[in-house]
């Protein structure tokens, strides 16, 4: 039977990343203020999605999708800004998220306030399969 941990989680690779993120954000911040705002940018929607709400592999793929449409339209194009850009991001972000709460396998930060019978689902469907990530 795989564990139940849902919650809000984070590793020693985690903490790597983030200070390797924003190490690499603070070199950067001399040449270019919106390139180290896009490393964090980024770098913070990751452990957002997977730390914190831990919304699903397809919510994750959607937001990069568009991140990185938008940055293309963006840098190459030149049709929108960069602040557009990120409004957009923050709105999809905004939008995913509220989707995920709104699942019965909800397994994110205040799980127990947001989805109670998070146990109950996850009994009737995860027991025996590989753990939620």
């Amino acid at each position: 039977m795989s564990q139940f941990k849902p919650g809000f989680r984070i590793s020693l690779l985690d903490i790597a990343v983030l200070t390797v993120a924003a190490i690499l954000a603070y070199v950067i911040s001399s040449r270019s203020m919106i390139l180290m705002t896009i490393v964090l940018f980024v770098v913070g929607h990751f452990f957002l999605f997977c730390n914190v709400i831990r919304i699903s592999r397809i919510s994750e793929l959607i937001w990069a999708g568009v991140f990185v449409s938008m940055s293309t339209i963006t840098e190459i194009a030149g049709i929108v800004s960069w602040y557009t850009t990120i409004g957009i991001s923050l709105f999809v972000t905004f939008v995913l998220v509220i989707l995920e709460l709104r699942k019965e396998s909800y397994h994110g930060v205040l799980w127990q306030e947001v989805n109670p019978n998070l146990p109950v689902w996850y009994e009737k469907n995860m027991a025996g399969s590989e753990s939620v990530s």
